[in-house]
């Protein structure tokens, strides 16, 4: 396997036999552009006089600067496009330092064990994207005012994808999550991340809600008159929750557009503050008095899970995709998330894994007996009007396959 000739990688290890070894890992790889440190500090010498390198090799335990350092230097001077970190420690602590580099900005393209092998170093850097940024650089580019929004739903630039969620068993859709998008004129598509925060700062997150559920329910409609009887998922903000007559418009909606309401779901986010706890509760509890289900999203994010479950009637548990993606490779998490799923059986919950990116994060649901997936394994979100098409060619991998006869 040879790589782009173009590419440069760094290599910081203060062990010359693990870093020679390295080094020809790379030339056999058919990397040319190579520098190389004994530890932290010599790293950032050697990068102050040279381009900046594609992917940086870095231990963890070295003299005069660790790797835990180092990484923190590199991420705020921009000094590596994508880091790969190489230890002998514990699981748990490479996946603190793999959670520490994501949160400064930069992409990790993975943990490997020592000494590294010419396959697993192959597969790491195949992952490297030239150009690609990380989510926290991409957040940055972004700085939108409360008129920018109100200026998107009166212009109608918002759009709606929805994310197909699949039974495990058989992989057949049994839903959607309605996200939204804004299509910005200038920048392109804009995630919500960046723009829904200033909404609910604003105090126009319940228009943004709105739109989002009137939108949603005719589509929704659209599917339903079509044969696809599936549910939908929407988001619901915490500061939407202590509005008195929440529970009323979403049912006046899902009545005039014509959905009965064990076809929608609503998400509330486990992190979420509810600013006015007992009007929260009493809306929740409506609600559900209405018949829509409730979902608990982003499980294993915060630190009030057993408290949140214990007060609130959810009817679904969706597990965070950090307790998902990787499992099948991190002992801790694969505990983690195999304690979620029973619990969640146990109080008669559906369970719901996300960030389901690849093979293994599938096999391992499956095998854990989680009810429902949805990731990038299963489907990216798509535009409304690409779902039939998805459903006829996008779930065949889902499938359990039968025996061959002979």
């Amino acid at each position: 396997m040879s790589v782009n000739a173009e590419l440069s990688v760094m290599v910081v290890e203060d062990s010359a036999v693990q870093r020679l070894h390295a080094l020809d890992l790379l030339d056999n790889l058919g990397v040319k552009n190579r520098l190389e440190a004994e530890n932290g500090r010599h790293a950032l010498e050697v990068l102050a006089v040279s381009a900046k390198p594609d992917i940086m090799i870095t231990d963890l335990e070295m003299p005069d600067m660790d790797g835990v350092e180092l990484i923190r230097h590199i991420a705020e001077q921009h000094l590596v496009n994508a880091l790969i970190v190489v230890s002998s420690r514990e699981t748990t602590i490479l996946s603190t330092v793999e959670t520490m580099a994501q949160e400064h900005g930069l992409i990790v393209l993975g943990i490997a064990q020592k000494p590294l092998s010419y396959d697993g170093l192959a597969n790491l850097i195949a992952r490297f994207r030239p150009g690609e940024v990380s989510d926290k650089q991409r957040e940055a580019q972004y700085s939108f005012t409360p008129n920018d929004i109100r200026r998107a739903i009166i212009n109608r630039e918002l759009v709606l994808h929805h994310q197909p969620k699949v039974t495990t068993h058989s992989g057949v859709m049994r839903g959607v999550e309605a996200l939204v998008r804004w299509q910005h004129p200038e920048l392109g598509l804009v995630p919500p991340s960046n723009f829904i925060p200033m909404a609910e700062e604003a105090g126009i997150i319940d228009e943004l809600t709105d739109w989002v559920l009137e939108t949603a329910l005719k589509q929704l409609r659209d599917w339903h008159a079509r044969g696809l009887t599936i549910s939908v998922a929407v988001n619901l903000s915490a500061k939407s929750l202590s509005t008195p007559d929440l529970a009323d418009r979403i049912a006046a909606v899902t009545s005039r557009i014509g959905i009965e309401p064990k076809y929608l779901l609503l998400e509330i986010t486990e992190t979420a503050v509810m600013s006015d706890l007992a009007l929260s509760l009493g809306t929740l509890a409506r609600l559900r008095l209405k018949g829509f289900g409730l979902g608990i999203d982003d499980f294993g994010t915060g630190f009030s899970s057993m408290q949140q479950l214990s007060r609130i009637p959810f009817t679904e548990l969706k597990i965070d995709r950090s307790l998902v993606h990787g499992a099948s490779e991190k002992p801790h998490l694969h505990v983690m998330l195999q304690s979620t799923i029973e619990m969640g059986k146990k109080l008669h919950l559906t369970t719901v894994a996300e960030g389901v990116e690849n093979p293994s994060d599938w096999q391992l649901i499956r095998l854990l007996g989680c009810d429902v997936a949805q990731g990038f394994y299963v489907s990216k979100p798509v535009p409304g009007d690409a779902l039939a098409g998805w459903l006829k060619q996008g779930t065949q991998h889902l499938r359990p396959q039968r025996p061959s006869m002979g």
